[in-house]
């Protein structure tokens, strides 16, 4: 019947059927989801990621496409973002400049600044190889300055070198690498990976190692090394074809001449000799180098086995084959801050 009667305290009333047909979801009307049966016919509900009254269009914020920000939903289809003060474009995909500087300087005053930090920051062993550093002076600027070093730590126990020039004896005269470290010419200086036959760190970034040595308390040592990387590590208590000293004796980013320098290790084609004085050789047209010539005629000491003009550790204008950082075009000179 398309009436039924009601009857409430003997009255009766005739009312319109409003029971609905018990197969109302049989249709499947909720495309995404699931149909219930109700009063007035049926209702969906849908999956997560639907919507519409037959759960007919996909929610355009399901895939949450403003990142940080608030999606809102337009027509059912389309989208449009609310991005908070930290970034904008259409997707809020874009940090503010405020935002990028803020997040580098972050970085920056929570990073290390030297392989030394480095060293003192891990309790592990560490391996030698390429680190990401950053300039510590520079972390208040708008763009933090970091670069990619060489760290060594296992040569010598407790030393942290970090290598700041290394290049072949057939590069020694190259213009980006003949000369004082006090110019500032560079050679990879941003990519040092693999470059061991010509490589030099710019000049800022070699002031930034040593002055982090130095604010760590750290009195920064320097030395040379010959093709480090065949080298057998750790080193022994005397190694060969090495020189090494303090800044204290000569500040070799500032050395400009051929003074003749009292320095705290050196051994020339196998002879060891401490505390001695030599002349130290470094001008625009040549790399830091111990000059045979004038150790001797200044410094009134003859290096044992050398020739009259031989260079060692740097410009080779004059060298000895039997000197294994200039034994052949491909033998590497390799200078550190420690």
């Amino acid at each position: 019947a398309d009436e039924l009667s009601a009857c409430y305290l003997n009255h009766c009333s005739k009312i319109a059927n409003r029971v609905p047909e018990l197969d109302s979801c049989s249709s499947n009307p909720c495309q995404y989801g699931s149909c219930t049966t109700t009063l007035n016919g049926y209702q969906c509900h849908c999956k997560s990621g639907y919507q519409g009254s037959h759960c007919e269009s996909k929610d355009p914020c399901l895939s949450k496409p403003c990142g940080s920000g608030k999606c809102m939903a337009i027509n059912g289809t389309r989208f449009r973002c609310q991005c908070n003060s930290q970034f904008t474009g259409s997707r809020c995909q874009i940090p503010t400049h405020e935002t990028m500087v803020d997040a580098m300087q972050f970085q920056c005053r929570n990073a290390t600044y030297s392989c030394l930090d480095i060293a003192r920051t891990q309790k592990t062993p560490l391996s030698n190889q390429y680190y990401l550093i950053y300039d510590h002076s520079t972390c208040n600027q708008a763009k933090p300055s970091y670069f990619i070093v060489y760290c060594d730590f296992t040569s010598q126990p407790d030393y942290a070198w970090t290598l700041v020039s290394s290049f072949s004896k057939d590069n020694a005269e190259d213009i980006n690498i003949a000369s004082s470290f006090a110019y500032s010419r560079s050679a990879n200086g941003y990519s040092p990976r693999n470059n061991w036959s010509y490589y030099r760190m710019t000049l800022k970034h070699m002031e930034s190692v040593y002055n982090r040595y130095q604010s760590l308390g750290s009195l920064p040592l320097w030395r040379a090394t010959c093709n480090f990387k065949s080298l057998q590590r750790p080193f022994p208590s005397s190694p060969q074809d090495y020189v090494q000293s303090s800044f204290k004796s000569v500040n070799i980013l500032k050395h400009i001449g051929s003074d003749c320098i009292k320095l705290d290790y050196v051994n020339v084609l196998g002879n060891t000799r401490r505390n001695g004085r030599y002349s130290l050789y470094a001008y625009s047209g040549s790399h830091l180098n111990v000059y045979a010539f004038y150790t001797r005629k200044y410094c009134y000491y003859n290096i044992p086995g050398s020739k009259e003009y031989d260079r060692y550790f740097g410009y080779y204008s004059s060298s000895d084959v039997r000197f294994s950082c200039s034994a052949n075009g491909n033998s590497t000179s390799n200078w550190w801050i420690g």
